[in-house]
């Protein structure tokens, strides 16, 4: 067994927990490789249909902005916290900073992640901080940085759009001045195929090494809907170049209809909080 301070060890000689994921993983693969042929997806979804969303803001309370975002079985809490001067500035920002955090929670994956930041979480955090930083009016906190942490409590894939449409979500709920709400939608390409939303299963599915010249890989597109702005666009795998017309062009008509879902959620929020106010 893998030693793990912070477990209880096994018996010596047993076979790891891993062993039987990667069996397991393996033949779900076998298995939505196949239901694709038929345009038929594991979840019973279309190939064009996104998952079922669950919205709750103000949910950390002692943060100034959060929201709980949980698609299909991706969950993850985002918190925005008051802006603070930047510690040690030597010279004048005109525009503030954004600081993020992106972290997995121990029990989050299929396989049990660290208490430390390892590169897929670097990686994670520059990206969800390139996509908000055009969506925050940084020039009303001149000097100053707002701290944005987002943990994912279950990742089944999709993981680092639903963090940053949570991020946006948690933004509003904190008053954070911004030019625009933010949403984002992933793809997942397999065989010409344009899934849209792909669980865990199917970005390992279109993450696999392709078969001669076959188009496989995921694609995150965030974008502004009033602004008609791309603020961050991620590729991962081979695909066609004659593809990406297309594939911008779904991504961009999904977060179009994530942004009615998102304004929906949030127009709810605030008839609510008024109207706990006037009973009160």
């Amino acid at each position: 067994m893998p030693t793990n301070v912070y477990r209880i060890q096994g018996p010596d000689g047993t076979i790891p927990y891993q062993q039987y994921l990667i069996n397991k993983s393996n033949d779900a693969l076998v298995d939505i490789a196949t239901g694709l042929m038929k345009d038929v997806r594991c979840d019973g979804r279309d190939i064009s249909t996104h998952r079922n969303l669950c919205i709750k803001t103000g949910i950390v309370t002692q943060a100034k902005g959060s929201a709980y975002l949980e698609c299909g079985g991706t969950k993850l809490i985002c918190s925005v916290f008051d802006p603070k001067e930047v510690p040690n500035k030597v010279e004048y920002a005109k525009t503030g900073e954004l600081q993020c955090e992106f972290k997995f929670a121990t029990f989050s994956c299929r396989q049990r992640r660290g208490y430390t930041r390892d590169s897929e979480e670097r990686q994670l955090c520059n990206e969800l901080r390139r996509a908000l930083e055009p969506a925050i009016c940084r020039g009303e906190f001149a000097n100053f940085e707002i701290h944005i942490n987002v943990l994912v409590l279950e990742n089944d894939g999709s993981v680092l759009a639903t963090a940053i449409t949570a991020a946006g979500l948690a933004l509003m709920d904190g008053c954070i001045p911004m030019y625009d709400v933010i949403v984002a939608t992933s793809l997942g390409i397999y065989k010409n195929k344009i899934l849209v939303d792909p669980t865990y299963d199917e970005e390992i599915l279109c993450l696999s090494r392709a078969d001669g010249e076959e188009n496989r890989g995921t694609v995150m597109l965030a974008y502004m809907k009033n602004l008609q702005q791309i603020t961050e666009f991620a590729q991962n795998g081979s695909m066609d170049v004659n593809m990406f017309p297309e594939y911008v062009q779904t991504l961009i008509n999904q977060n179009c209809k994530l942004y009615k879902m998102v304004i929906s959620a949030a127009r709810k929020d605030v008839i609510e909080y008024f109207e706990n106010e006037t009973q009160e």
